[in-house]
């Protein structure tokens, strides 16, 4: 756990609240706490506040450093939320790393005076309940469980137990998540072990990324790829291409647009794959890199589907045959194949065109979707 001040009134906070919390997982599931403070580098605050994802990325950097398997980061500053007015907290299973803000503990409207025992009883649940998300522990209805949802702060002061079938179940996903080691020769041949290793929560974290929620958080990606798109439609060269390319020619432009593509928009929108200073790297950052070009890369496949439909449908309906018969040098471009030759390749432009246009979307909106299952 971090605190961003020195202030003493939030050190009591933490410290008790990091008391309470120790108690409950060392008793249960056998995992030592460990309490730090440090200060964050210096951060801009945004319109509504600072920006949960500013303090993941510290979070990384200090939990490879440290080398720790979970961090939950306090701080007492306002944490700026995407789709509510203020943050409570914000548990990012991909990275394993959590923010909580102490700010508003104590809601609007509630007396007004410090209440330093409600406010260190709704943080010890709040920790335990983003200590449970990194678990992957799913929500319970139940409002006396610490895994119930927090709508507002108050709903934490009947959070009070975790079931058996909790424990069990984080005891079970407890080494899976905690296993984290570091590179001690090859870099890339640690990264690539790693990788292949661990396909099975790469590819959980990226579908839990929910790529298509990432796809309609891309409109300029999008509007980016149609104006391209639709300026080749009508070019008679595009359907001539279409017409003659072989299946061969085609699979290698639409590989090699993915790959570029899904490039483009990893470095536009993840976190830094960081090192200790001795220039170790965590399997955990291996994991998530993985996990969010995995995501990316799917993100792509559904759009480059739905260009494909898209164009499938403006060739089909719009234009009709005997131009596209005639249009074409020396091959007939009425033919299924192809059209489908043509929705393929305006698709694959598409992705290509539009990752340029999509690295200019908004990086946090994405990150957010990328790296935050849920907001508190």
């Amino acid at each position: 756990m971090a605190g961003r001040e020195s202030d003493g009134a939030f050190n009591d906070l933490t410290a008790a609240a990091t008391a309470t919390f120790s108690q409950i997982v060392q008793q249960n599931l056998a995992v030592q706490v460990e309490s730090f403070s440090f200060a964050s580098p210096s951060l801009n605050s945004s319109e509504n506040g600072y920006l949960a994802l500013d303090f993941i990325q510290i979070g990384i950097n200090e939990k490879t450093e440290r080398k720790l398997a979970f961090l939950l980061i306090i701080t007492d500053v306002e944490v700026a939320a995407a789709s509510m007015s203020y943050l409570l907290a914000l548990p990012s299973q991909i990275t394993n790393v959590a923010v909580i803000s102490t700010r508003r503990l104590i809601a609007y409207g509630e007396d007004s005076t410090p209440k330093p025992a409600l406010r260190t009883e709704r943080l010890a649940s709040l920790m335990l309940h983003c200590f449970g998300r990194l678990l992957n522990l799913n929500y319970a209805d139940t409002p006396t469980n610490y895994m119930a949802r927090v709508q507002v702060p108050d709903d934490l002061d009947t959070m009070r137990h975790f079931t058996n079938t909790q424990y069990q179940q984080m005891s079970k996903n407890l080494p899976r998540e905690a296993n984290d080691r570091y590179s001690e020769g090859s870099r890339c041949a640690f990264i690539m072990r790693h990788v292949f290793g661990n396909l099975p929560r790469i590819l959980r974290g990226a579908i839990r990324a929910n790529p298509l929620r990432i796809a309609t958080k891309l409109p300029t990606m999008i509007a980016t790829a149609l104006s391209v798109i639709i300026v080749l439609i009508f070019g008679g060269e595009t359907w001539d291409f279409a017409a003659s390319v072989s299946y061969n020619q085609l699979m290698i432009f639409v590989v090699a647009s993915f790959l570029a593509a899904t490039f483009v928009l990893y470095r536009a929108f993840s976190f830094r794959l960081v090192s200790t200073r001795r220039g170790q790297t965590s399997e955990s950052s291996v994991v998530t890199a993985g996990a969010t070009y995995v995501a990316l890369m799917l993100t792509l496949i559904y759009l480059f589907f739905m260009f494909g439909v898209l164009m499938y449908g403006v060739v089909v309906f719009v234009f009709p045959d005997p131009l596209m018969s005639t249009w074409t040098s020396d091959k007939d471009g009425a033919t299924f194949a192809a059209h489908m030759r043509l929705a393929s390749f305006l698709a694959a432009v598409g992705i290509l065109s539009g990752s340029l246009g999509g690295s200019a979307d908004s990086r946090s909106v994405v990150r957010n979707v990328l790296f935050a299952a849920d907001e508190t």
